[in-house]
């Protein structure tokens, strides 16, 4: 992952609403865009396909005026559920700049900085423009990301725990509280957003291993010390990255990199002791109700059964597929190794 400079592209808030948002204690994370080319490649893109001029709800906008009013919508249903005492913030996020893959299928991501507040915007612009009909050709939103960068302002890191409690490999799927992403879906163990939280200890460079060891200590309570005894680094798989596109009432764009782990219970950590840290995690109330564990061998099954969220679907149908023609890794690799540290 390579951070591509310090410029930001945000949607600001609505000079009607700001005054309101900030008094409820909903913060500016970034004030303007510092460089306008991602602002401009937005403009340019609804231009292109949609034209000048917009017809939204019985109304005619231009572009700037259209993407205005998509910003109040956005900060109203902001408004509304902090004054339901739901939960909200605002934050600094990455957005995609570039997706390369290399022959040796190394993919090569470079990112912008951006904030929530911008990518619920983002989103409800996108589910505007599917109810407006196109002007010209309209492409495929997964091909070409230089065209949509000013979409891809959101990035997860998402994926399932794996563990062998004695009866062979079961998957770690965890069912969404109705306040968060996915509510109501059966979905992964962990699912983070990757922000400036996430940078190397190295080079200070965003970092997806980072994100990933934060995801597992914030919503399942496998801390980082924690991780040392159980999560060798060889059982993270990154697995493959994809577009998030979906129809019904959890409609969004949002780019995601899918992953899975194995996690090796022993002396040093139990069943116990993961039920225990996911009882306290910090966000496990918050993101999950409950976590199930699905045999491997009993997927598919659970899958044709189950509301699943899309990005997770497709990562169990991609497991149970690694399964079918023994693929998925059950060797233990570098745990023996953890163990004779943790003795020493």
């Amino acid at each position: 992952v390579n951070k591509i400079n310090d410029d930001e592209f945000i949607i600001p808030f609505p000079e009607t609403r700001e005054k309101k948002l900030e008094e409820l204690g909903f913060r500016k994370v970034y004030k303007k865009n510092k460089n306008q080319c991602l602002h401009n490649s937005l403009y340019n893109y609804i231009s292109k396909y949609y034209g000048e001029q917009l017809t939204y709800r019985g109304e005619n906008y231009s572009i700037p005026e259209f993407i205005t009013r998509l910003s109040e919508e956005t900060a109203d249903v902001f408004i509304h559920e902090m004054h339901q005492a739901k939960l909200r913030f605002n934050k600094y996020l990455y957005g995609i700049y570039d997706v390369r893959v290399d022959e040796d299928n190394k993919c090569d991501i470079s990112v912008y900085n951006s904030d929530y507040f911008t990518y619920k915007c983002t989103v409800n612009l996108y589910n505007a423009l599917t109810t407006i009909p196109v002007k010209s050709c309209f492409p495929s939103l997964n091909v070409n990301v230089a065209q949509v960068r000013p979409f891809y302002n959101s990035i997860g890191v998402g994926g399932f725990i794996i563990i062998d409690r004695g009866n062979g490999d079961e998957l770690v799927t965890g069912f969404r509280g109705e306040n968060c992403q996915s509510g109501g879906y059966w979905h992964f163990s962990y699912d983070e957003t990757f922000t400036e939280d996430d940078k190397s200890d190295e080079d200070d460079q965003p970092n997806l291993m980072t994100c990933l060891r934060r995801a597992l200590s914030e919503e399942l309570g496998i801390l980082r010390k924690t991780q040392e005894k159980c999560v060798p680094t060889s059982q993270i798989t990154f697995l493959n990255v994809g577009v998030i596109r979906t129809a019904g009432n959890d409609n969004r764009l949002e780019f995601e990199v899918c992953s899975f782990v194995r996690v090796c219970l022993s002396e040093v950590f139990t069943l116990e002791d993961f039920i225990h840290g996911y009882r306290f995690a910090k966000d496990a109330e918050i993101e999950t109700r409950c976590l199930e564990f699905i045999p491997i061998n009993e997927l598919d099954k659970f899958i044709s059964t189950h509301k699943m969220s899309p990005e997770s679907k497709h990562l169990a149908q991609t497991i149970s597929l690694l399964n079918d023609f023994d693929l998925l890794g059950t060797d233990k690799e570098g745990y023996h190794e953890i163990l004779e540290a943790n003795k020493q």
